[in-house]
C-alpha cells in the first residue's frame, strides 16, 4: 500500500484565515510519501535528511506527528509485522527544512494509507483532527485541505474547501529565502500582541480579510490585473501587521527579495506566516518571470515555477 500528498504555498490569506477569512493555496511539486508492506519484523523507516529505522514503539517516541496520527486513527495494531516507510526528503534542501507544509502532507498521506475506504471529506476531517492533536490545537487546517484535495483551493474555516482556477496568464515563481521559520512561533507572537491590542489587531485583520475576499472574487471574473493588484495590496497589509505588531515576520530577507523582484517588473509577496521560508514572484509576462528565475539561479537562489 502506498499514499502521497503534496506540500503547499499560500498565495493569499495568511493570518486572516485564522479569523474566518478566505485563503488561496496552491500545491507544490514536493510530496510526502508513505508505504506499508508485510515484513517479518515490525519497523518504521523514516527518511528526511537521513534514513532512520525504529521499532514502532520507538518511532512513536521520536516522531510526535506519527504518535498523534496513530493515536487518532487507532491503528497501532496495523503496524504489527509491517514495515511503515515515511519519506519527506523532498521537503529538505541541504539539510534544511524548506517550509512547504511537510507535516500536513505527511498527515494526509498517513490518513489515506490507513483509511483508504473513507471518502475524501472523511479523510480531510480525520487529518485535521490528527494535525491539530500534533500542533496542540493551533492551525486553520488550510494546509491539510490543500494536501487532501491535491489541487489549488480556496479555504475558509467551517466551510468545505473548494477548487480554484487561476488565470492562464498568471505566472508564479516560488523563491526560497534560505531561512527556515517557525510558523507556530510567529502566529503565537501575533496572538500575544492581539491580547494587548485587540482594536488594532481587528483593524489589521479586517484589511487582510477584505483584500483576500476581493482578490479571490476577481478570480471568477478572469481579471488577472485585479488579482495581481490584490496580491500586491495583501503584501502591504502583511508588512503593516508585521511592523505594527512588532513581531517582524516580514523580515529583511523578504524586503530585499521584494525589491529585487520589483526591479524585474514582477510582483512579490511572502508565502505563509513565518519570517523565512518562501516568497512568490508573480507576473503576466512569463518571459520576465523566467528571466528573473535565471538571475536568481546565478545567485544560487533556490526557485521553482508553480
Amino acid at each position: 500500500m502506498i499514499a502521497s500528498a503534496p506540500g503547499k504555498l499560500f498565495l493569499l490569506g495568511e493570518y486572516a484565515v485564522l479569523e474566518g477569512g478566505p485563503a488561496l493555496l496552491v500545491p507544490v511539486k514536493q510530496r510526502a510519501k508513505v508505504t506499508l508492506k508485510a515484513s517479518n519484523k515490525s519497523q518504521v523507516i523514516s527518511q528526511t535528511t537521513a534514513i532512520k529505522i525504529h521499532s514502532p514503539e520507538e518511532a512513536l517516541q521520536h516522531y510526535p506527528l506519527l504518535q498523534a496520527t496513530i493515536a487518532e486513527l487507532g491503528c497501532m495494531e496495523q503496524l504489527e509485522n509491517r514495515q511503515l516507510s515515511l519519506d519527506t526528503s523532498a521537503f529538505f534542501k541541504g539539510g534544511v527544512k524548506l517550509g512547504l507544509g511537510s507535516s500536513a502532507a505527511l498527515t494526509v498521506s498517513l490518513v489515506k494509507l490507513f483509511l483508504p475506504e473513507a471518502t475524501a471529506n472523511e479523510q480531510f476531517l480525520k487529518a485535521v483532527s490528527c494535525h491539530l492533536a500534533f500542533q496542540n490545537g493551533i492551525g486553520s487546517g488550510a494546509d491539510i485541505a490543500l494536501a487532501a484535495m491535491d489541487q489549488t483551493i480556496v479555504f475558509q474555516q467551517d466551510k468545505s474547501p473548494t477548487p480554484a482556477v487561476l488565470p492562464d496568464d498568471l505566472h508564479m515563481l516560488a523563491i526560497w529565502s534560505g531561512e527556515p521559520a517557525s510558523t507556530i512561533g510567529y502566529v503565537a507572537a501575533v496572538h500575544r500582541w492581539r491580547q494587548n491590542n485587540p482594536i488594532a489587531y481587528q483593524f489589521q485583520i479586517s484589511a487582510l480579510r477584505d483584500t483576500a475576499t476581493q482578490c479571490i472574487d476577481a478570480l471568477g471574473g478572469g481579471n488577472t490585473q485585479r488579482v495581481l493588484a490584490g496580491i500586491e495590496q495583501y503584501d502591504r497589509h502583511l508588512e503593516r501587521l508585521s511592523s505594527i505588531s512588532g513581531v517582524d515576520f516580514y523580515n529583511q530577507t523578504h524586503l530585499k527579495m521584494r525589491k529585487k523582484v520589483e526591479l524585474a517588473r514582477c510582483t512579490y509577496k511572502p508565502s505563509g506566516a513565518g519570517g523565512g521560508d518562501y516568497g512568490i514572484a508573480y507576473s503576466t509576462d512569463k518571459e520576465e518571470l523566467l528571466t528573473l528565475a535565471d538571475q536568481l539561479k546565478r545567485e544560487q537562489k533556490e526557485t521553482f515555477v508553480l
